[in-house]
């Protein structure tokens, strides 16, 4: 069992599970763990007791500067909560999810009690989506996603009070393409968001479990190792502002996550959506990345509010077809796992 939850979680979802008990409930946190995270943060820590499951965020992994009220940190942990659940659906046991069970403790994001109440619906295609799914950043191509598929993104998130905003018509992308370049040229002027950038930018083999490989985020060669310190050194807005542009423009499909409030339940429940949209597409063969700079920069954030009509955005996503690349670096769950 200790082997087990020392996998990487992408071994681990691989390897036969406990046959019952907390240790096969701690082994399925694999699946947790596959769940995008900002920064690749990964910004939880799981307990399991007598199959209670309880999420805390770990708020030491928080992006201080780009996320300074840790929205888009329980956003991640939202998405990890929902992972787990879909794979405890397969299992057919009843399951009760409190939210927020502790109020005095606002690190404590979950409870799942197993064994108590009805079994959670029940989604192989979302499962098996889970070890393929990549935040994948490469230029994406294609035709929109068919009606179906985008009917099917939406109602995933609103069975959590999401609202799902394709951005299609020309003028409305092109007015969100200058919200994401001016956000990306606020951001980098500040030398604080750019050295938070650069400490989670790993070059690619990294012995590091969490962050984002410079491969991933587009370098290449000798570019991929010294990308961290050419970020920390210069500001680099202009040229991040272009190939935003060019990634933008060129995606078939892009989409605004967004809430009716702005509160911890809201941020959760977009964090759960997230999971599933993301999945739904991943199983509808289209990969998913993140334009989320418009919703951390305060003032263009509420300019995309008035853009689209919404009340609180809260992600940036593209969708599209695209040449696959590796997963990304994850923990495994004996390190997330508290006594």
């Amino acid at each position: 069992m200790n082997d087990l939850l020392a996998l990487d979680p992408y071994q681990a979802i691989e390897a036969p599970l406990p046959d019952s008990g907390d240790a096969r409930l701690k082994a399925m946190l694999a699946w947790a763990l596959l769940s995008p995270s900002p920064h690749n943060t990964q910004p939880w820590s799981w307990s399991i007791k007598d199959g209670v499951i309880d999420l805390h965020a770990d708020y030491a992994r928080q992006l201080t500067v780009s996320d300074p009220d840790g929205r888009e940190l329980t956003i991640g942990c939202g998405s990890s909560l929902e992972h787990l659940l879909l794979r405890l659906g397969q299992e057919g046991v009843g399951v009760t999810v409190e939210e927020f069970p502790d109020p005095d403790d606002p690190r404590h994001l979950a409870r799942v009690s197993v064994g108590v109440g009805t079994p959670y619906p029940r989604h192989d295609d979302l499962v098996t989506a889970m070890g393929a799914r990549r935040t994948n950043r490469r230029s994406y191509s294609g035709d929109p996603m068919e009606a179906a598929l985008r009917t099917a993104l939406d109602e995933a998130a609103r069975e959590f009070g999401v609202t799902v905003t394709w951005v299609s018509e020309a003028d409305l992308r092109k007015a969100l393409v200058r919200l994401i370049m001016a956000s990306d040229r606020e951001q980098m002027e500040s030398k604080e968001f750019r050295h938070e950038l650069a400490h989670w930018m790993r070059p690619k083999h990294s012995r590091k479990d969490d962050g984002m490989e410079s491969d991933l985020l587009g370098q290449k060669g000798v570019a991929a190792y010294v990308a961290p310190l050419v970020v920390r050194t210069f500001d680099v807005g202009d040229a991040q502002a272009a190939k935003d542009q060019q990634l933008t423009e060129g995606s078939p499909d892009i989409a605004v996550l967004s809430t009716d409030s702005d509160d911890a339940a809201a941020r959760l429940a977009t964090g759960r959506a997230l999971a599933r949209v993301v999945l739904t597409a991943m199983a509808g063969g289209r990969y998913s990345a993140y334009m989320n700079q418009p919703c951390e920069v305060p003032t263009s954030r509420a300019k995309l509010a008035a853009l689209l009509g919404v009340a609180h955005p809260q992600l940036v996503l593209r969708f599209g077809h695209a040449e696959p690349v590796h997963p990304a670096l994850r923990f495994p769950v004996a390190q997330v796992l508290a006594d």
